[in-house]
């Protein structure tokens, strides 16, 4: 990788964090809230959805918003890409929280996408899950 793309892929990390910053303010999560994330590589790197994906600038988002939210406690879920069906990726922990019964897939760059797959590769014991569905607050304790 040279120092051009080193420079964009910091640019993209920054971006994301500045973006995360501003929904969280708006939306006033709390710890234990999960934050779902749809994210095309290609389209940031201004090519048409799912053409050109890219491991690196996957990873470049992945990292930003994880970096933000794990020291809140807000559980991040990337969504994959139709290729599997668009689950998401998170923390066993979470989807054991919720209830949310795990899928055996495991994302590739063209099976899945790229922000997937840099979850998958981040997450301390990621899972896939089909489905997330909202739980009553009377249920997940959680406001």
């Amino acid at each position: 990788m040279d120092m051009m793309e080193t420079i964009e892929l910091e640019d993209i990390k920054a971006q994301t964090k500045q973006v995360l910053k501003e929904l969280l303010e708006a939306a006033s999560m709390q710890p234990g809230q999960i934050l779902v994330v749809g994210c095309s590589s290609s389209e940031i790197d201004s090519f048409k959805i799912g053409s050109h994906s890219s491991g690196e600038i996957g990873m470049a988002v992945y990292s930003a918003l994880h970096e933000e939210l794990a020291p809140r406690g807000i559980y991040l879920a990337a969504q994959c890409c139709e290729h599997l069906n668009r689950a998401v990726i998170l923390e066993a922990e979470a989807a054991n929280r919720y209830g949310w019964e795990p899928v055996n897939v495991v994302p590739q760059l063209k099976a899945g996408g790229s922000f997937g797959t840099a979850a998958w590769a981040v997450l301390k014991e990621p899972v896939a899950v089909e489905h997330i569905r909202p739980m009553p607050e009377s249920i997940s304790g959680i406001p």
